[in-house]
């Protein structure tokens, strides 16, 4: 529930930065909010192209971190339906979760701390590489411990 509601702040946030961004050529309130929560500095192609790579990488740090979520989910839903005696897969897979969610909290708030380097221009850069070689190990495992539950359940 904690990692659920992490993201669901961070999606608040990062769809209302994008709603702005895509209505500001045409809606003069959304100029002005886009102005006063700094939107702006992204949308100029001159800004795009110099933080092209941090977007890139946030990006797809982003959905490798909600794929990691929606893994979480599946396994405590299969932990709910199934026993471990019947699914020892589970077992291993539910005790590792707490873990799992701690650091996908961490990485959600590294991605918006990067965001927030990004939108005011900041020096002070969040170094993703560490959150993103750690979250990809988790999906590994956690693809892993899904597959081997679904074998053991007959799916």
């Amino acid at each position: 529930a904690k990692a659920v509601l992490t993201l669901s702040a961070f999606a608040l946030e990062f769809g209302e930065f994008w709603l702005l961004e895509q209505h500001l050529p045409t809606d003069p309130l959304a100029k002005s909010v886009a102005f006063l929560k700094r939107v702006p500095i992204l949308t100029k192609p001159a800004a795009i192209q110099k933080h092209r790579q941090a977007i890139t990488e946030l990006n797809s740090l982003v959905k490798i971190t909600v794929q990691v979520l929606e893994f979480i989910l599946e396994l405590d839903n299969l932990n709910e339906r199934y026993d471990t005696k019947v699914v020892p897969a589970l077992e291993v897979a539910v005790e590792q979760i707490p873990v799992d969610v701690y650091w996908t909290i961490i990485t959600i708030a590294a991605i918006v701390t990067q965001l927030d380097c990004l939108v005011t221009e900041s020096e002070h850069k969040q170094e993703l590489s560490h959150y993103g070689q750690k979250i990809n190990i988790i999906l590994s495992r956690l693809r892993k411990h899904i597959t081997l539950a679904r074998q053991q359940i007959g799916q």
